[in-house]
């Protein structure tokens, strides 16, 4: 799973919107009584493409499925209807779907908050990453509480990890180990090195450096998810 969340300006005229990257982690557990579960049982992947509208039906979507038993696509299943299929093989299809599920309704109902890549249902539950201003991310955040009880995982990235903002609310050690770590590329996407690499670059522990990036991403995820 990639894990990354981090604050992208975007310049419009003289001023600056803050847009941010969430990503969230979902567990089958978590997930159980989502509509959308089912989909982790009958396919192997099931992502989200990208957003071609909404209504009050839901979100117009187009997705890739994956798959053993194509018969599996005329099942019906409580997260989407499909709509069309753009293309078909034995293993995968392209297509339209109209999507109605819990999650769907969450942010189909915020203004400032998107799906966008990677975004996809595995076997071993869902995959969320969401782009969006800061408030409307943080409103996302209290409706996933509120539908999964905590039961997800949010996830951090290097420019945010490395925002003033926040690296600011670290004590010095915490920051030094988090500092060394971007650096080295541990947060990139492949990721450019591994916690013993960062302990030996540093000469202490490997668990010194797990504990450090563990205190110092919690505190970060806090900042970003508490009303100032």
């Amino acid at each position: 799973m990639g894990d990354f969340m981090y604050r992208v300006p975007f310049m419009i005229g003289m001023n600056s919107v803050d847009l941010r990257y969430m990503q969230v982690d979902i567990t089958i557990d978590s997930g159980r009584d989502l509509p959308g579960i089912s989909l982790t049982q009958d396919f192997h992947r099931v992502e989200f493409l990208t957003k071609m509208g909404s209504s009050k039906e839901g979100l117009h979507a187009l997705i890739r499925i994956d798959y053993d038993n194509p018969s599996k696509l005329s099942k019906d299943q409580k997260a989407y209807k499909i709509i069309k299929i753009l293309e078909q093989t034995e293993r995968s299809a392209l297509c339209e779907v109209l999507a109605t599920g819990t999650l769907t309704r969450i942010f189909t109902a915020l203004e400032h908050v998107w799906w966008v890549s990677p975004t996809f249902v595995h076997p071993e539950g869902m995959l969320l990453t969401l782009r969006g201003t800061r408030d409307s991310l943080r409103q996302a955040h209290s409706d996933l509480k509120n539908v999964l009880n905590e039961g997800f995982k949010m996830k951090l990235g290097a420019e945010s990890l490395h925002n003033p903002e926040f690296i600011e609310l670290l004590p010095e050690r915490q920051r030094t180990v988090l500092e060394r770590a971007i650096e080295m590329g541990y947060y990139d996407r492949p990721r450019c090195c591994t916690q013993r690499n960062i302990a030996e670059s540093l000469d202490i522990k490997q668990a010194t450096v797990s504990e450090h990036l563990q205190s110092a991403e919690a505190t970060i995820i806090h900042a970003f998810t508490t009303e100032p």
